[in-house]
Formats: C-alpha cells, structure tokens, sequence
C-alpha cells in the first residue's frame, strides 16, 4: 500500500467511526451496506424535516381559516340578531298602525277583516248617506209645520271663538309694544302726533259727544252681522276713556254688574284716523272717527269670564293691544290711526245648563252620544252619571236610576241636598270645584251647524289625573243641554291628543301614527309643561 492509499483508508475509517459502523473494515459489502443506511437515514430525516414544516405551514393555514370561518359565523349571527330585533320593531309599528281589529290571534294583519271592515263602512256610509237624505227631507217638512224649531238656533262660535292659550300667547308674542304716553294735553289716548290739529280737535269733540252718560252707551243703527260668526251679544258696555286707567276702571265696573252671570267678553275700540292726500306741497288732511260697532276689524278675540284673575289678564291683553297699536298707527297709505277715544266691552252670556231643548232630536239619534230624559236641572250630573255608572254588556241602567245618581253626585260635590228649584250648573262658579273634588279632566263639544260638525271647543283639566269626562254642550239661545259622549273619534272624525287634549289629528289620515308621535316629540311635551305650570 503506497502513502495516498493509507491516507484514504484513515480517511475512511474516521468516516466509520462517526457513522458508528465498528464492523470488519475490509468488507467492502459491509462498509457500503454501512454508509447506504447512513445516507438513506439522513435523507430520511431532512425528508421528514421538510415535511415537518410543510405540515406546520398546512396546520396554519387551515386554523387561520377556521378562525376566519369562526368570525364570519359570529357576525352573521350578530347580523341575524339586529335583522330579527328590526323585523320585531317593524311588526310592532306594523300593528300599532294597523287597527287592532283587523289583526289575527298571533298578531298578523287579516285580509279578510280587512276587507269585512271596508265593507262595513262603505255600508254604513252608504246608510250615513240616505240618512241625511231622510233627516233633510223630514227638516224641509218640519219647517213647514215648525215643529221643533219655534226658537231661532243661537250660533254660539263666538262663545268659543277663542280662548285663554289664544290671550296668553298674544300677550307673550307682543309684550315688547308697551304704550308711551305723549306730551299732548287730550281727553283721548293719543298714538301719535296729528298733523291739523283744529281739525282733529273738532272731530274728536263730535265723537265724544256721541256718548251719552245718563244712560252709559251710545246709539246705533244695528249690530255688525257681517261675519257669520258674530251673533248679538247679551248687553254692550260703551265709555270714552283718555287713559289706560279709565280703560281698567271700565272692565272693572263691568265685571262688578255682570260677575253673577257666566259669560264671555270681547272689546272694541273707537279711533280717530288721519287722512292725508296729495304731495308734499300740496296737502289735504282730513280727520273722521269710527264707532267700536263699526269697527269690527279691531274686535279683540274674546276671553271666558271666570274670575278675577281673567279680567287681570283682560286688562293685561288690552294695555298689550294699545301699544301695538301704537307700534303699527298706518291702516293703509293714506290713513292712519292716531288716537282711541271709547272703548265698547261687547258681553254674551252663557245660558245655563239644565233644560232639555227641541233642537236636542238630530244628537239624541247618535250612537255616540247619551240622552237621558230629566224633568229637572240636572243633565250635567246625569251625563257625568255615565263616568260614575258606566253601561256594560250585562248591565244598562234606566234613567231612574242615573237621575238618582245625579242627586247623589250633587250632594257629594255641593254639600248640600239636591232641590227642584236648583236653576242648572254653572260653569263660571262650579267647575273649579267640581273637577277638583272630582278630579276628572272635562272636554267640552259643541255642534256647528255650517257646515254641519262637531268640535271641540273648551278643555276643565285638573292636574295629575287621567280621568276624562267627554260632553256635548247644545244651545238654543234660552237654555243648554248637556249631554255625555261615548265615543270622540266616532263623533267628531278626529282623535285628540291624551296628553295636552288639544291637538287634533283627522282619523282618515294614513299618517296618523306618524303625525301623532312627531306632535308628542315636538310641541307637546311643552304644552303639558305649560298646562302643569
């Protein structure tokens, strides 16, 4: 063996020795066998290894997807969550717009009701329609015989043309015109300077002398009846005034004549207006005065008397009106209002309510409305007689029995025994105490005859209490009838708002729901805020 050849052989034996091959060296089949399984094991293990890694990676990649399948599955239950909850809130609209007459037993809107509802009413439309028919046919044959309407129907719109809320937002929107009381020496309240003052002085003294003080009035041809909402008032009250203080000693003189009486008041002024026509070089100025009987565009909105404290505000609404007067003299181009010399207070009483009326027939035939038939003055009780004893299925109580119950309520808010000379109740003196024992909020209704309709026309509330008492309040001039209504919406056409009980919404209006929840988001959180206060 040369040197290279005993270099390999070391070389080779090292090489064994680390495989850890101890055999017989000389073997050359056993040494090959040797290092084949050496090479095949280490291939075997950066085979494995490499599958290793491989099967790691595969590992990742699918617990990447199953988390990603993990989320997706949890914002898909999330999304049929939210999709389940606004389908709940959908139905639950669906069905508080839908009447719940025309739901089925789980709450599912019911064509056929649906339908059946429709025909009902087309029927009784139909029904409401040859009843009119009939009900004008029998008016144009009573009219002839003049049966039931011997007494002229009193148009009552004035009596209710207005009210306090209407005042008190007047006042509020215009209390920034407060009167200044100019230099002039005068016996009229002056708004502004004149230009002649001879000549107005003259008219003037001509339209002081038209009132008489012997007698406290003035003469006239005829009321203004040139509004179909105006009627005659009960009595008038005339006096020239030179001030706001004669202004606040005349309402006080007539509410000292006329606080026994219920009644409303409205008022008017007698001005004196400026003409001037022409140019500036070339002027004429003429002066001329209007009577409060004539001037029916000044009337002021009337205001129920009830108290002391409504003439206050009176007096407050007034003073309010003269300065805005005095704010806005100018009635067109050429005119102008300079100075207020009377004032008329235009009184129209209420009758009281007790005596049944002819007129009473057309309402007894609604279903709506309650009659009951009492030789004494007590149809205010008798109707309150259906909040205390309310009809059932079982059970219908004769008018008997609600006139007893009438005395009985009589008592109870009165104190004392009922007796046949009590002369009807009286809304000025007796409504504060009886909604107040009674705690029971009153809805006053009231027939319009042009065109035909009936409406809401006066709110008793009481605070913190939710009890209603709903009547019809008929007048023919002489007396009043009152009457208790079942069913408002049938009535009227209108659903009104439970929480101000002003706001009314027509019941044919697709948008009902939606305009009553927009009203009670909007204003009248702030209209009960200001009833409570």
């Amino acid at each position: 063996m040369n040197v290279n050849d005993q270099q390999k052989r070391s070389n080779l034996s090292s090489v064994l020795t680390k495989i850890g091959f101890y055999g017989q060296r000389n073997n050359v089949n056993a040494v090959e066998q040797a290092i084949n399984a050496v090479v095949s094991r280490n291939i075997y293990m950066n085979q494995s290894k490499a599958a290793t890694v491989i099967q790691n990676r595969v590992r990742k990649w699918f617990d990447q997807r199953e988390q990603q399948r993990l989320t997706r599955e949890q914002q898909l239950q999330k999304e049929q969550e939210q999709l389940q909850k606004q389908r709940e809130l959908y139905i639950k609209e669906l069905r508080e717009e839908f009447d719940p007459e025309l739901l089925d037993e789980k709450g599912i809107f019911d064509p056929v009701r649906y339908r059946q509802q429709q025909h009902q009413l087309r029927a009784q439309e139909i029904e409401e329609r040859r009843r009119k028919q009939d009900e004008d046919r029998y008016a144009r044959q009573a009219q002839l015989l003049n049966e039931f309407h011997n007494i002229e129907d009193m148009n009552i719109d004035i009596l209710f043309e207005t009210d306090q809320q209407e005042i008190s937002d007047y006042i509020r929107t215009h209390e920034k015109y407060v009167y200044h009381h100019l230099s002039t020496d005068n016996d009229v309240i002056m708004l502004c300077d004149v230009q002649n003052q001879d000549q107005f002085n003259r008219i003037k003294n001509i339209a002081l002398n038209r009132y008489n003080k012997e007698i406290a009035t003035l003469s006239y041809k005829q009321y203004n009846l040139s509004s179909i909402n105006q009627i005659k008032p009960t009595k008038q009250y005339y006096s020239n005034i030179a001030s706001q203080a004669d202004l606040i000693k005349h309402l006080d003189s007539v509410y000292d004549k006329e606080k026994g009486n219920v009644f409303k008041l409205a008022v008017d002024f007698g001005v004196l207006i400026e003409r001037v026509d022409g140019n500036n070089e070339d002027q004429t100025i003429k002066y001329k005065y209007m009577l409060p009987v004539d001037a029916s565009s000044e009337r002021r909105a009337p205001l129920e008397i009830r108290s002391r404290d409504n003439i206050n505000m009176y007096k407050q609404y007034l003073r309010t009106t003269i300065g805005s007067m005095q704010k806005r003299t100018n009635t067109d181009t050429h005119e102008k209002i300079v100075s207020i010399f009377s004032i008329m207070l235009f009184v129209f009483r209420y009758p009281l309510a007790g005596a049944a009326i002819p007129s009473l027939k057309q309402h007894i035939k609604r279903r709506e409305i309650y009659y009951v038939d009492c030789k004494v003055n007590l149809c205010f009780q008798t109707a309150y007689s259906f909040i205390t004893m309310p009809n059932s299925k079982d059970k219908r109580w004769k008018d008997l029995s609600r006139i007893a119950e009438a005395k009985r309520i009589f008592s109870r808010v009165n104190g004392v025994e009922f007796r046949d000379n009590y002369q009807g109740f009286d809304f000025v003196g007796d409504i504060d105490n009886f909604i107040n024992k009674e705690q029971i909020n009153m809805h006053m209704y009231t027939y319009e005859s042009d065109p035909p309709h009936y409406e809401l026309t006066q709110n008793y509330l009481v605070n913190r209490s939710d009890k209603q008492f709903n009547m019809l309040f008929i007048n023919d001039g002489i007396n009043a009838h009152i009457m208790y209504i079942s069913d408002v919406e049938s009535l009227t056409g209108f659903r009104y708002c439970n929480i101000c009980h002003r706001q009314a919404f027509r019941i044919g209006d697709k948008n009902l729901q939606q305009s009553m929840r927009n009203h009670m988001k909007n204003m009248c959180t702030i209209i009960s805020v200001q009833i409570m206060m």
